[in-house]
């Protein structure tokens, strides 16, 4: 199945199948947010750690409003990131995930300061 049919189908196509082409800016800010928020628990460069939930599973049937409520909410492990990321870091953030990363955004410095 091509990527551009799992994307209809509302799945995300297998990271061989990553959408290719220069990364748009929203992409890139949300790589930086994810590398210096998220990355400590759910992997540099969407590599999923075996604590943390795939976010790149989760995207897939997810919409923008329901993530970033999400990043805003506690749960278990997961702390709120209400008070420290505005609503559009975290929809940065999504795109970035929904895209997939690719060698074009290797260049983004992808480690936690935290």
């Amino acid at each position: 199945m091509c990527a551009a049919t799992l994307m209809l189908a509302g799945l995300a196509p297998p990271a061989s199948q990553a959408q290719s082409g220069k990364a748009s800016p929203r992409e890139r800010a949300g790589a930086v947010v994810f590398g210096e928020y998220c990355s400590v628990c759910h992997g540099v460069r969407l590599l999923k750690q075996d604590t943390a939930y795939d976010l790149r599973t989760a995207v897939a049937t997810m919409s923008e409003e329901h993530f970033i409520r999400g990043a805003k909410t506690t749960r278990g492990a997961m702390p709120s990131f209400a008070g420290q990321l505005k609503d559009e870091q975290l929809a940065d953030v999504y795109a970035y995930i929904k895209r997939g990363h690719t060698p074009n955004l290797d260049d983004v410095r992808m480690e936690s300061n935290h």
